[in-house]
């Protein structure tokens, strides 16, 4: 949780922006992308390790 937690910026809402300068700002930012993100996640998004299913029988 600590380290998903470390990514949090300065708290603007990123993919939904709430003020009208915020999605400005997004919109920006994504029309100044150079290049596709990495395929790698982020390490705090892949540390959870959910058990193996166990059908219900």
């Amino acid at each position: 949780m600590t380290a998903n937690q470390g990514l949090v910026g300065e708290g603007g809402a990123t993919l939904f922006p709430t003020t009208a300068q915020a999605l400005e700002q997004r919109n920006n930012r994504l029309r100044d992308l150079s290049a596709m993100p990495p395929t790698e996640g982020r390490p705090a998004h892949s540390a959870l390790t959910l058990p193996d299913l166990v059908p219900v029988t």
